[in-house]
């Protein structure tokens, strides 16, 4: 593909987004790179990000979405709604699946060259902590309202590029790293560890990923990746008890770790859910969440290793980064961990 003149970043300001950003500002020195946001969004992860346009609009409508793609060549299209419970649940699927098709819609009539959509790995994985799955392993995760979102919109993008336009999609794995400004569900993995008083581990499996290296796989996306290919964007299957012994070793930390069936929390995350029903506040665990865990997100992303070229770094190192930035903005106060991470420099 020729380099791009003009780059749109839906969700530009988010996790994966801003990381998207910085790596375009970086590799695409002379494009442009406008960023979508939402109007009152939290636009720290765009600190320091010189030369980039910042539109405030909402996927959900499509004026503001034919405003930001007007005059653009490639868009990443990442902004989405990664959450398990809101107030209003409606929200998940008019944003994730109403504005993926605004989006691209828009792409279509602005004859955009190229759109990288951001699916996610819920799409394929979901068949047990056993079961490794790939890009053509079947849905799995009904009755889970964001994945159920997620799959939606990866079919409208499918249907997109059956049309004719020139769409790639990346299925991110869980991201973990620094600027998780939320953070996400999968940052408050790393973060719950240290408010308990004795560490707890779902039975689960997961594949994890850097949340820079998951940038990289975007870029790649758009440089080398098959129009209407799906590309799952992992590394390593990990499961949680490891992941809570790796924070604990990197602190410096001797605790026991207390592995947990996903089973036996199910009625607490049900009633979490009733009481969150009342009270508007997002509970700690839902059923969505021990169902997803039960099923695992355990997958083989040798695709995009083949295909793109996609690296990706070892697991202590993004942990480290990860624990350092919690730390410095206050989401890890431990004083032990403070002491290890919350060094400058």
């Amino acid at each position: 593909m020729t380099t791009p003149q003009r780059i749109l970043v839906t969700g530009g300001a988010g996790f994966i987004g801003a990381s998207v950003v910085r790596l375009l500002r970086e590799r695409y020195p002379q494009a442009a790179v406008r960023v979508l946001h939402l109007p009152r969004e939290n636009l720290q992860n765009l600190d320091g990000v010189a030369g980039i346009e910042l539109l405030a609009g909402d996927v959900t409508r499509p004026a503001d979405v034919d405003r930001a793609v007007a005059g653009c060549d490639v868009v990443f299209h990442l902004a989405a709604i990664y959450a398990v419970w809101l107030p209003d649940m409606s929200l998940i699927p008019k944003v994730n699946v109403e504005g993926t098709r605004n989006v691209l819609e828009a792409c279509r009539r602005h004859a955009v060259r190229r759109v990288v959509h951001t699916s996610s790995a819920v799409c394929f994985c979901g068949h047990g902590l056993d079961t490794v799955c790939d890009e053509t392993s079947p849905f799995a995760m009904h009755g889970h309202a964001y994945a159920e979102s997620k799959i939606a919109s990866h079919r409208v993008a499918e249907e997109y590029a059956r049309r004719g336009l020139d769409v790639v999609i990346v299925c991110p794995v869980g991201p973990f790293g620094p600027g998780d400004v939320a953070p996400t569900p999968t940052g408050r993995i790393l973060t719950e560890i240290f408010n308990s008083p004795l560490p707890t581990a779902l039975r689960t499996r997961m594949n994890l990923i850097d949340v820079r290296d998951a940038a990289m796989g975007h870029v790649l996306a758009l440089e080398k990746g098959r129009t209407g290919e799906s590309y799952l964007l992992g590394g390593d299957n990990y499961t949680h008890v490891e992941v809570v012994r790796r924070v604990l070793a990197l602190t410096g930390i001797e605790r026991r770790v207390v592995e947990v069936s996903p089973t036996l929390l199910m009625p607490m995350a049900m009633v979490m859910k009733l009481v969150a029903g009342f009270t508007k506040k997002a509970p700690f665990m839902t059923p969505s969440d021990m169902q997803q865990a039960g099923k695992g997100l355990v997958c083989d992303a040798g695709k995009a290793r083949r295909e793109l070229g996609l690296v990706t770094r070892p697991l202590d190192e993004t942990l480290r980064d990860a624990l350092t930035w919690f730390v410095r903005n206050g989401h890890i106060t431990d004083k032990r961990v403070v002491a290890r991470f919350g060094r400058s420099g």
